[in-house]
């Protein structure tokens, strides 16, 4: 839920009460947001026709992928009117089982100024259960830090679900560095949310190039590309290592954590296929289905603590190194972990899985069988 002309909501999603005028009351467009997909401008003009007898112009934004992407703005002849409008906020919309959901936008028009734009500062959100929308995760943000502007979750490009992790934006650098310590473990829906920093729109001159010409091909990359100036797994990412490689070497693990616990730290970076931790080793191996998850789970997860100790992330690889990728094997359900970081196991004991999963017979760690070290 990227506004490229305004901001969503912050007032209380069950109160419905209007955001306070101030400078907004001079300003004649409106956003509205949790539209249905069938609903387009004629509907929505129609609508404030019929519940506020204003003749207004709207321009829904629409998603290439998905088709109407939720949410719309619409321009009023005065200040006043649209300032009547907002008063609808959090009543029902005629013909429809939505609630207006409306705030000022504030790009004060239908037409994008980007160029206007002062610098953003974003941070990664992760672990955020499928009843999470994109509306709950900004107004969650926007309770506390005034200058949260927008959030997007990143969705699988097939079905349009949640990929469980996304990012939440700010104009204020200090409510960013906040952001990063007052709303880890947070709850947003059922789950506690794992925060980390994102790489910011305007910080430097990144661009396409490298590690971030190649990941602008992923969604996730795009997203880093075009919002964020770029992803730059670099950091973390050896240029030589296998491309085919999905498997993530996790070392320096508590000896008392359980690999559906080692699970549920990494699931909303993609589809797993396997996790497994050798006993007596304080490490584990997780196999994601696609390498971009991977990267990002390595680039994001460095140094988290799991347990009591903080990880360290490399590639992981097999016996024979063969540059050939493990084979996908589907994997069981991902448990409904609620625990906090940090906290001991959990009510969930050890997944037994039995015999390894085709390919990950003698998995290693970067520079030997379960050992610490560089990426291969």
């Amino acid at each position: 839920m990227s506004f490229p002309n305004g901001t969503p909501p912050a007032t209380d999603m069950s109160s419905g009460a209007p955001p306070q005028g101030g400078p907004d009351q001079q300003k004649t467009t409106l956003w509205m947001g949790e539209l249905e997909p069938w609903m387009d401008e004629n509907f929505i003009k129609g609508v404030f026709l019929s519940a506020a007898g204003e003749t207004v112009n709207v321009k829904v934004i629409r998603d290439k992928n998905s088709g109407n992407a939720g949410y719309c703005f619409v321009e009023f002849p005065t200040p006043d009117s649209a300032n009547k409008a907002l008063t609808l906020n959090g009543t029902p919309v005629p013909n429809s089982s939505r609630q207006f959901k409306l705030n000022w936008a504030s790009g004060g028009g239908l037409v994008d100024r980007r160029d206007d734009r002062g610098p953003e500062y974003s941070i990664f959100v992760g672990d955020l259960g499928p009843e999470v929308n994109e509306y709950v995760l900004v107004s969650l943000f926007q309770a506390r830090f005034p200058s949260c502007k927008s959030a997007k979750i990143m969705t699988d490009a097939m079905s349009g679900q949640s990929r469980g992790y996304g990012f939440v934006r700010f104009s204020d650098e200090n409510d960013q560095q906040r952001a990063l310590v007052e709303m880890q473990g947070v709850y947003c829906g059922n789950r506690p949310m794992r925060i980390s920093t994102a790489t910011p729109k305007n910080r430097g001159n990144q661009g396409f190039g490298g590690h971030a010409h190649h990941a602008a091909t992923t969604d996730v990359g795009r997203w880093y590309a075009f919002q964020y100036g770029g992803y730059n797994p670099a950091t973390q990412m050896n240029q030589f290592t296998d491309p085919n490689n999905t498997t993530v070497f996790v070392g320096g693990l508590s000896g008392y954590v359980t690999e559906d616990e080692l699970r549920s730290f990494f699931q909303g970076f993609g589809e797993i296929t396997y996790v497994k931790i050798p006993p007596g080793k304080g490490c584990g191996f997780v196999q994601f289905v696609h390498r971009h998850a991977a990267e990002m789970a390595i680039n994001q997860m460095q140094g988290y603590p799991i347990g009591n100790s903080r990880v360290r992330l490399s590639w992981g690889r097999s016996q024979n190194n063969s540059g050939v990728g493990t084979p996908y094997r589907p994997a069981p359900p991902p448990p409904h972990y609620m625990g906090m970081p940090g906290h001991g196991p959990g009510p969930y004991g050890p997944q037994h899985f039995g015999a390894p999963a085709p390919g990950l017979q003698g998995l290693q760690g970067p520079s030997g069988p379960l050992g610490p070290g560089g990426p291969p």
